[in-house]
């Protein structure tokens, strides 16, 4: 047999049952992500102004029987506690106007920077091509044809 709850206690129930659950925003931020990101990995680390961090370099990929690539730095600074935060983002605007895939690419950091090596193809067949890019900060970098 059931009772019925007081008119203030069914009133609280109601009230918590209309509450939004807990969020979790590593994974609403992974939810958000849109579907042309395809790739993203660390890529050395980074310390300045009091703050460490590492690099997250991230591949997007645009187009539909011709695919492109656009290619982003990211500084992620590590926050007291064990979080995590980006602190800049940049795109490599130079890489996304050739209009080319990137296959494969690898880095490495030290105190002057980022120093990432994209290996690239040419959906359009003009040639494969392999490019550096050098990273100083989020305001200066050099982007052009490998020159090994």
């Amino acid at each position: 047999m059931f009772r019925k709850l007081p008119p203030t206690l069914a009133v609280a129930v109601g009230l918590l049952a209309t509450l939004p659950a807990r969020a979790d925003e590593i994974l609403d931020g992974i939810a958000k992500m849109p579907g042309a990101v395809e790739d993203a990995r660390i890529g050395g680390t980074w310390e300045g102004n009091g703050k460490t961090g590492a690099f997250r370099l991230v591949i997007a990929r645009v187009g539909g029987d011709t695919i492109t690539a656009r290619f982003f730095v990211q500084w992620i600074a590590y926050l007291e506690g064990g979080g995590a935060k980006v602190e800049n983002t940049i795109e490599i605007k130079e890489l996304a106007d050739l209009k080319v895939d990137v296959i494969d690419f690898n880095s490495e950091s030290d105190q002057n920077g980022l120093s990432v090596y994209l290996q690239t193809l040419n959906p359009n067949g003009g040639g494969d091509q392999t490019y550096e890019l050098f990273v100083t900060s989020p305001t200066e970098y050099r982007f052009g044809p490998a020159s090994n």
